[in-house]
């Protein structure tokens, strides 16, 4: 545990967000939340990601087993909820991942793909929540929202660690989201795609490792892992 030295507004809102948020576990997180994580803590996504049974037609559900298993990969949980979540010795909340945080975690209360951000979500017919687009060509996007950020693209443009955002801030978010969204589902789908055909049954830390390959093929400017030419 920590100390708690924060009284004022922005504790009050680290405050709500951990109770509303951080105690059950982030939502909407996406392969580049995942991947950024991964990157800087210098840790394995599998270290601090888990896997739950995921709907048939859920667009970032894993295929597993030779299709036998479908899965969604989350930040795992812990007793006290996500397992980044440190609580301070006053008992409160706080997020240890700061900037790190994954994005949809960084725009509560609102939520990723609602224009009215009044805090819930509600979702269409494919599980994802109402105003998301489902879209190939996510690599673009990528791209695109990353120049929107910053030269590095790690959110710190979008406004201070453990604060609520601004509009500005919270309308890059949102737009970094949305890219980063789409290219999560296209990932998952060109895997599931492989996943079928292969003849030895991959597991999730497979998935995990292909993630972060398929992340590092689009920085080298190579649509997929198995098309860089070394």
């Amino acid at each position: 545990m920590i100390a708690d030295s924060t009284r004022s507004a922005d504790g009050e809102w680290q405050s709500t967000r951990a109770k509303n948020l951080c105690y059950r576990g982030p939502r909407l997180v996406t392969g580049a939340d995942i991947v950024r994580i991964s990157r800087t803590l210098a840790l394995e996504p599998w270290h601090f990601t888990q896997a739950a049974p995921a709907a048939a037609n859920d667009p970032t559900g894993v295929v597993l087993d030779n299709a036998r298993r479908r899965v969604n990969v989350r930040l795992a949980n812990a007793a006290h909820g996500c397992v980044f979540h440190v609580v301070t010795l006053e008992g409160t909340g706080r997020c240890g991942l700061g900037e790190l945080a994954p994005l949809s975690c960084r725009m509560f209360p609102a939520v990723p793909g609602r224009a009215d951000r009044d805090g819930t979500a509600e979702a269409d017919r494919d599980g994802a929540p109402e105003g998301e687009e489902k879209a190939a060509g996510g690599t673009d996007a990528v791209q695109d929202a990353v120049g929107d950020e910053g030269e590095d693209g790690d959110g710190s443009a979008l406004g201070l660690p453990g604060r609520p955002l601004d509009a500005e801030g919270l309308a890059r978010a949102e737009r970094r989201w949305a890219a980063d969204r789409d290219q999560w589902f296209e990932i998952v789908a060109h895997w599931n795609a492989l996943a079928e055909k292969t003849d030895d049954p991959p597991g999730v830390e497979d998935f995990q490792r292909y993630l972060l390959e398929a992340h590092a093929a689009c920085e080298a400017g190579a649509p997929w892992p198995e098309e860089v030419v070394a």
